[in-house]
């Protein structure tokens, strides 16, 4: 892999921010379903639901001791327990303190997450969601007593499971890398990208992809040979225009899927990179998606064409549209990006794909503010 400051610097932790408030907002929206959903229930005679549901609380550690406390004894939580932790762990670190510190609370919500009552496993993940924002220590006990499950649960039918688990997932993973590494064991990566790259549930495709861009960022090496074959394998079913199209190339180079056996990587792969990276060009690089695309799109080709395999002598590579994207990356005017750009043609034309001449004839290099 090439190693440059600009590579190290660039993931900007977007989803430490984006990821967090979509949970919240996630979180607010359940919030106002489970109370509409409350007073139709009284409404119409079929429930009954505590006063303190009916409007959101400020629960405070006392509060969430005594939630905790209560559950433990009864070795069980209702769906009035769960819906105030998962308000609780929202309004502040130290009700996850708390909460994480009575022994035994956890592993009641975990109980309920793995038992038969679907509705029950979707409240619990969600409190397990909430809770997974807390300090590593939090997210490591979640993997140890629930990991499996979480995994597990992404292949289920019932979208809100779904969705929490992936975003427990998330959290754990730009939390704590002793638990990427466990979770990593269980072939998460593999389906992470089944649901990053599934055309038929375009609804899971970011989240997916987040997960996939926290493990590419913060336990890379962790990542089983299994499944780095596997992405190997399916590449090309993703496209740029999908969501999540903005961590593939980032998780491409940091997993080093251009460094894998030479019979996983054939000629339509490359020529697959080429069109997600002809497609990338016309973004802005100033933008933090855009460099995250742009950037590590020019890394990857110039490690594809830096291997020299014989697979790109299959690559058909068309000299004027090459040109063209060539100049309108430089012609950003970015001292770093323009010097990874001369490295990528530098490799290109050791290979000789394309009339050397007429491509640089049509490159507009000296445009470029390149220092001596």
């Amino acid at each position: 892999m090439e190693d440059t400051a600009e590579t190290i610097q660039t993931p900007m932790r977007m989803e430490d921010t984006a990821l967090r408030r979509k949970i919240r907002e996630y979180a607010r929206q359940q919030r106002k379903e489970l109370r509409t959903n409350s007073m139709d229930a009284l409404r119409f005679c079929l429930g009954q639901i505590q006063d303190e549901i009916r409007e959101l609380e400020c629960l405070d550690v006392k509060d969430v001791r005594g939630l905790a406390s209560r559950i433990k004894r009864r070795k069980h939580a209702d769906a009035a327990d769960m819906y105030r932790l998962s308000h609780a762990f929202l309004q502040g670190n130290a009700n996850i303190i708390v909460f994480a510190g009575v022994q035994g609370a956890t592993q009641v919500i975990v109980k309920e997450l793995t038992g038969g009552h679907v509705q029950r496993q979707i409240e619990a993940a969600e409190c397990l969601c909430n809770l997974s924002l807390g300090k590593p220590y939090v997210c490591e006990k979640i993997t140890n007593l629930a990991g499996s499950y979480l995994v597990t649960y992404l292949t289920s039918q019932e979208p809100r499971l779904k969705r929490s688990c992936l975003w427990t997932l998330a959290n754990i993973l730009a939390s704590c890398r002793k638990s990427a590494k466990m979770l990593l064991q269980m072939q998460l990566a593999t389906k992470l990208w089944k649901l990053y790259t599934a055309t038929d549930a375009p609804d899971y495709q970011e989240d997916a992809g987040i997960c996939l861009y926290l493990i590419a960022m913060h336990a890379p090496s962790e990542v089983t040979t299994e499944d780095r074959r596997y992405i190997a394998e399916h590449l090309q079913e993703k496209q740029p225009t999908e969501p999540g199209a903005d961590y593939f190339m980032y998780i491409v180079f940091q997993l080093d899927i251009v460094g894998l056996d030479s019979d996983l990587i054939c000629a339509s792969h490359y020529q697959h990179f080429f069109h997600f990276f002809t497609a990338n060009v016309e973004l802005d690089y100033n933008t933090p998606n855009g460099k995250l695309r742009i950037l590590y799109g020019v890394h990857v080709l110039a490690n594809i064409f830096a291997t020299s395999c014989p697979a790109l002598d299959a690559l058909h590579l068309d000299a004027a549209n090459f040109a063209y994207a060539l100049n309108k990356l430089f012609g950003f005017k970015n001292e770093s990006l323009t010097l990874e750009l001369l490295r990528l043609l530098a490799n290109l034309m050791h290979l000789q794909l394309v009339d050397n001449e007429q491509l640089l004839e049509q490159v507009r290099i000296y445009d470029c503010p390149v220092r001596a």
